[in-house]
Protein backbone atom coordinates (compact mmCIF):
# COMPACT_ATOMS: atom_id res chain seq x y z
CA UNK A 1 0.00 0.00 0.00
CA UNK A 2 1.54 3.52 -1.01
CA UNK A 3 1.83 5.85 1.70
CA UNK A 4 -1.41 8.37 2.06
CA UNK A 5 -3.89 5.43 0.74
CA UNK A 6 -5.79 4.46 3.39
CA UNK A 7 -8.46 1.33 3.33
CA UNK A 8 -10.57 3.12 6.20
CA UNK A 9 -11.27 6.79 4.21
CA UNK A 10 -14.95 7.86 4.63
CA UNK A 11 -16.18 9.94 1.66
CA UNK A 12 -16.92 13.28 2.08
CA UNK A 13 -21.07 12.66 0.50
CA UNK A 14 -21.04 9.66 2.87
CA UNK A 15 -24.22 10.29 6.01
CA UNK A 16 -21.58 10.12 8.33
CA UNK A 17 -20.08 13.46 7.33
CA UNK A 18 -23.21 15.73 5.95
CA UNK A 19 -23.38 19.17 6.92
CA UNK A 20 -25.86 19.80 9.00
CA UNK A 21 -26.69 23.83 7.83
CA UNK A 22 -27.53 26.42 10.33
CA UNK A 23 -30.20 28.81 9.28
CA UNK A 24 -30.65 32.05 10.46
CA UNK A 25 -33.90 32.65 8.88
CA UNK A 26 -36.21 30.59 11.60
CA UNK A 27 -34.73 31.72 15.05
CA UNK A 28 -34.57 35.71 12.99
CA UNK A 29 -37.69 35.49 11.99
CA UNK A 30 -39.22 33.93 15.44
CA UNK A 31 -37.06 37.28 17.32
CA UNK A 32 -38.76 39.58 14.58
CA UNK A 33 -42.73 38.34 15.40
CA UNK A 34 -42.21 38.98 19.00
CA UNK A 35 -40.64 42.32 18.30
CA UNK A 36 -43.32 43.14 16.36
CA UNK A 37 -45.88 41.75 18.78
CA UNK A 38 -44.52 44.27 21.43
CA UNK A 39 -44.32 47.09 19.99
CA UNK A 40 -48.14 46.28 18.82
CA UNK A 41 -48.84 46.08 22.42
CA UNK A 42 -46.84 48.74 23.38
CA UNK A 43 -48.43 51.12 20.67
CA UNK A 44 -51.77 49.44 22.10
CA UNK A 45 -51.20 50.78 25.74
CA UNK A 46 -50.23 54.26 24.80
CA UNK A 47 -52.98 54.75 22.56
CA UNK A 48 -55.05 53.92 25.82
CA UNK A 49 -53.43 56.06 27.78
CA UNK A 50 -54.55 59.14 25.91
CA UNK A 51 -57.35 61.08 27.60
CA UNK A 52 -61.17 60.77 25.01
CA UNK A 53 -60.45 64.23 24.01
CA UNK A 54 -57.09 63.01 22.02
CA UNK A 55 -58.67 59.85 21.14
CA UNK A 56 -61.68 62.16 19.64
CA UNK A 57 -59.02 64.49 17.84
CA UNK A 58 -58.33 61.18 16.16
CA UNK A 59 -62.13 60.38 15.27
CA UNK A 60 -61.58 57.50 18.06
CA UNK A 61 -63.25 56.50 21.01
CA UNK A 62 -61.87 54.47 23.68
CA UNK A 63 -64.43 51.30 23.11
CA UNK A 64 -63.94 51.74 19.45
CA UNK A 65 -60.16 51.04 19.99
CA UNK A 66 -61.05 48.12 22.62
CA UNK A 67 -63.34 46.45 19.97
CA UNK A 68 -61.07 46.83 17.45
CA UNK A 69 -58.83 45.36 19.48
CA UNK A 70 -60.96 41.77 20.32
CA UNK A 71 -62.46 41.75 17.13
CA UNK A 72 -61.66 38.78 14.89
CA UNK A 73 -60.63 40.72 11.84
CA UNK A 74 -57.43 41.96 14.30
CA UNK A 75 -57.15 38.87 15.38
CA UNK A 76 -56.66 37.47 12.49
CA UNK A 77 -54.09 40.41 10.88
CA UNK A 78 -52.03 39.61 14.23
CA UNK A 79 -52.06 35.76 14.16
CA UNK A 80 -51.37 36.43 9.52
CA UNK A 81 -48.82 38.50 10.43
CA UNK A 82 -46.30 35.90 12.60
Amino acid sequence: MPCGHSTNTLDAGSPSFRVSRWSWSSPLSWLVGIAREWERRCQYRRLLELDDRLLADMGLSRTTVEEVRRSPLYLAAWRDSR
